[in-house]
């Protein structure tokens, strides 16, 4: 009879906890899916076929990297993994003075949206800098070297930011 008994109990709480999250799932903050993922990444094709570098465009007399007017990059050495190197930046229409604001790149792997910071300041990645106070160059309002290295290969999205307001994306291969 107390086996019995046990049974009946673990039951009784079985079915009110099917019941509870039945009754909880018609709430709108309730979740509704849980999203597990292995520990292996797998790109499905159609995500890899949306990633798309971002074009070259002149500006002054340089090839540019990004969204012509609004956005580009300079460089000459290309993206490799594991190799610091000095990238030009180049913004157009800011319309406010940008001194004494942060300037942050956020680099986004369009595969897997795993986020990495990018720049380096002293041999060391940082979350951001400060505007390094650059002037007008090749046809951009504004101009500045900055450090950047990538720690894995593939194709990144580089979200820049100037004190958290979104100037513009380029997405790169890095080889």
């Amino acid at each position: 009879m107390y086996k019995f008994r046990k049974v009946i109990v673990v039951l009784s709480c079985f079915v009110g906890l099917i019941v509870l999250i039945t009754v909880l799932s018609q709430f709108s903050w309730f979740p509704k899916a849980v999203n597990v993922q292995s520990g292996e990444q797998v790109t499905p094709v159609a995500e890899m076929d949306k990633a798309e570098v971002s074009p070259v465009f002149q500006s002054g007399s340089y090839q540019l990297q990004g969204e012509k007017g609004k956005i580009g990059l300079l460089s000459p050495g290309g993206y490799k993994v594991n190799m610091p190197n000095k990238y030009m930046w180049h913004i157009w229409k800011q319309g406010e003075p940008l001194t004494g604001k942060k300037f942050r790149v956020e680099a986004v792997s369009v595969t897997t949206g795993e986020k990495k910071q990018v720049l380096l300041q002293n041999n060391a990645l940082v979350g951001e800098m400060n505007w390094p106070g650059k002037v007008p160059m090749n046809g951009a309002d504004a101009g500045f070297p900055a450090m950047m290295r990538f720690d894995n290969p593939g194709v990144w999205r580089l979200d820049a930011f100037i004190d958290e307001r979104a100037v513009g994306s380029i997405t790169v291969e890095v080889k």
